[in-house]
């Protein structure tokens, strides 16, 4: 991935550095920014300079110098055609799912989208993720209970229990789950006549605030999974290149096409990471068995993440990956895909 620092994006947008700086703090070009003792860096990764030109209506690069880093600009990164919600899904546990889908969601807002992160996981692994404590009674559990009880359900309920998180570069929000999740959606079957659609409802609510919401899935089939697919536009599943994996895919689309049929919602996989990928021959074929079978479902996006301890540790920092304030350019290379498919989903929208 080319990343440009202070000097070489200045002389790319033929700027001074320090209207090149302007501009970087004011977000007209995302960017990541780590501060040391007596200096800051920044790092433009030209995938981010080529989604400003595009976002922004410019020709090209050296267009910037006809702009002040005036903060309205920033409406021009909103989706313009409203918000989309993008499940990560797996019937598998421990493929790194969670991992991929927190910062899938945190490159967006690096992208100056409003994200909202929902953890469908009675787990809570994703709600820990960034915010490090545990939401026991503050969580959507508190919605779905209220629902169950068939009390009205408003907008200002449902952000009563969405949280923000704040990094150096970038803030997302969270709508965090709880152990007893898995409890209160199971008792949503005896209670709607089409459960399916509760987190949609939900949502339906608050979605005008956001530009993306990204929803981390159980790892398993059951109503959770269920709604969080009828709620989603697009769905990208997360795998590693094993055997149990390889197999689980069909289960997973079979799973997806079945929902769709029964409930006449279109929901479509959009791509495949193939995580925690070694140097092996048997990698190899796994990996080959996964993008013939991607092929053949019509899914374009398919990305190989090499195993790393980097991601896991992140997930024990409760950090993003490109927050690291050190070796930041050994991270990145990790962090890739999920910036690329970031980028992507941000330019369509």
């Amino acid at each position: 991935m080319e990343i440009h620092k202070l000097g070489e994006t200045a002389k790319k947008f033929h700027l001074s550095n320090e209207k090149a700086k302007a501009l970087l703090d004011a977000r007209i070009v995302p960017h990541i920014k780590k501060r040391g003792t007596h200096k800051e860096t920044y790092y433009v990764p030209q995938l981010f300079v080529d989604y400003a030109v595009k976002s922004l209506g410019l020709e090209k690069e050296k267009d910037f110098k006809r702009l002040e880093p005036d903060p309205a600009l920033l409406e021009r990164f909103a989706n313009k055609e409203g918000v989309k919600v993008i499940s990560f899904s797996n019937l598998k546990g421990g493929v790194g799912k969670t991992s991929i889908a927190a910062n899938f969601a945190y490159n967006l807002a690096l992208l100056n989208k409003r994200v909202l992160l929902v953890d469908m996981d009675s787990q809570a692994n994703t709600s820990r993720y960034f915010a490090n404590r545990y939401f026991v009674g503050e969580s959507i559990k508190n919605i779905f209970d209220k629902m169950t009880r068939k009390e009205p359900v408003t907008d200002e309920d449902v952000m009563r229990y969405i949280v923000p998180i704040s990094f150096d570069n970038a803030t997302l929000s969270l709508l965090p789950s709880e152990l007893s999740l898995g409890r209160i959606v199971e008792l949503s079957r005896s209670v709607f006549t089409l459960p399916h659609k509760k987190l949609a409802d939900i949502l339906k609510l608050v979605k005008d605030r956001y530009d993306f919401i990204v929803i981390d899935t159980p790892p398993s089939t059951g109503l959770s999974l269920h709604m969080a697919l009828f709620a989603s536009d697009l769905v990208s599943i997360v795998t590693d290149a094993e055997d149990f994996s390889v197999n689980g895919l069909n289960e997973l689309y079979l799973e997806i096409r079945e929902l769709a049929e029964e409930t006449d919602h279109d929901v479509r996989v959009d791509s495949v990471f193939i995580n925690k990928v070694k140097k092996s021959n048997i990698h190899s074929v796994y990996i080959e068995a996964i993008a013939e079978m991607a092929a053949e479902e019509g899914i374009e996006n398919v990305y190989v993440i090499k195993e790393s301890t980097r991601l896991k540790e992140s997930q024990n920092l409760h950090i993003p990956l490109v927050e690291y304030k050190k070796e930041l350019e050994k991270r990145l290379p990790i962090a890739e895909s999920m910036i690329e498919y970031a980028v992507e989903k941000a330019q369509e929208a």
